[in-house]
């Protein structure tokens, strides 16, 4: 497995895999884009995409989905470590996220689930936590360390 940054080229593959994944896909557009990730297999395959929202000091982690084939196999954990680590270098403090069906594989991650009372205004203002998401959907935070030397989106990791 490879983990690359997203291109404009990968919209309509993103797109797909988050509408089979019933996932919101009516804010992803090229301007987003950059801010993805993806994770393809050994034939190029895309088997799995996350992004990120950079809202001040704050960071919405989204859209992360893997392939049904694939599932269990340590991918969207490889993709959550590399958007931390994009999110950390980029200034964010706090990654937030909401989620209806992953609650047990965030907390594992390392997040905490919290009330939408306490989510800063920055994030509760943004069109996935306001519009998109459910409002049953399970709030959850991670507090990221002080940036670091984290490796490049672009470098590949074997699976």
């Amino acid at each position: 497995m490879q983990i690359r940054k997203a291109e404009a080229a990968d919209l309509s593959e993103i797109q797909s895999l988050l509408n089979a994944n019933d996932l919101p896909i009516q804010d992803i557009s090229k301007a987003l884009i950059e801010n993805f990730l993806i994770a393809e297999d050994a034939s190029g395959s895309v088997i799995g995409i996350g992004g990120l929202e950079q809202l001040s000091s704050s960071v919405l982690l989204r859209s992360l989905a893997v392939v049904p084939l694939a599932r269990g196999t340590g991918i969207a954990r490889a993709l959550v470590e590399r958007l931390e680590e994009k999110a950390s270098a980029s200034g964010g403090q706090d990654v937030w996220l909401l989620t209806t069906t992953a609650e047990g594989f965030f907390v594992r991650a390392g997040y905490e689930t919290v009330r939408r009372e306490d989510v800063p205004g920055e994030v509760r203002s943004c069109r996935q936590f306001s519009a998109l998401c459910p409002s049953t959907a399970f709030c959850m935070r991670k507090r990221l360390p002080a940036a670091s030397s984290a490796p490049n989106a672009e470098q590949p990791i074997s699976d």
